[in-house]
């Protein structure tokens, strides 16, 4: 951690100007959103976090398969949030969407981002993949190293009612979040 904290007062002291994007990215169940609740915080003040879960694809405008596979990198709407990190670039504030597991759908216009705040921190599985094209985007990379936990993913999904028996939430988190934690 001081490694970052210095990394972040170099950049605080080198970027006057504008906002700084930190990308935090890593496995499912890494500790992403852990890190930017509770973590981060001792280091940092004044910053905002963007999830990139708000960009899931709403359940109603999927396939049945991208239901059975959402997560996977197609489940969500990459274009939109590129959009929306560069107008955030450019005019330094606007409305992002966030997620909560239990309502399995992005909530619009739930972070409320201003002129203000200097550090913004984008957090998802996928930000760094190359066909994302987002990794630009940030002055400072973060990744998360943690072994994929299977039964904290089932766990999960047992507990934000995605599946209605652990044996399903297991099977779940098999065929789906172990495998998007491979990309």
């Amino acid at each position: 951690m001081i490694n970052i904290q210095n990394q972040l007062k170099e950049l605080q002291n080198k970027i006057k100007d504008r906002q700084i994007f930190i990308g935090v990215v890593g496995v499912p169940g890494s500790g992403k959103t852990y890190f930017t609740q509770n973590i981060l915080p001792l280091y940092v003040e004044n910053f905002k976090v963007i999830m990139m879960d708000g960009y899931h694809i709403y359940r109603k405008d999927l396939s049945e398969q991208g239901i059975l596979k959402r997560g996977a990198p197609f489940t969500f709407d990459k274009d939109k949030l590129k959009e929306d990190l560069l107008k955030l670039k450019a005019k330094q504030e606007g409305q992002f969407p966030s997620f909560e597991h239990h309502i399995k759908d992005p909530i619009e216009n739930s972070i409320q981002i201003t002129k203000d705040d200097r550090i913004i921190v984008v957090e998802g599985l996928y930000l760094y993949l190359k066909e994302w094209d987002l990794s630009n985007l940030f002055d400072l990379k973060i990744f998360i190293k943690k072994e994929f936990d299977i039964e904290l993913i089932a766990q999960r999904h047992l507990n934000a009612g995605i599946e209605d028996s652990y044996e399903n939430a297991y099977k779940r988190a098999k065929d789906n979040d172990e495998k998007n934690a491979q990309i």
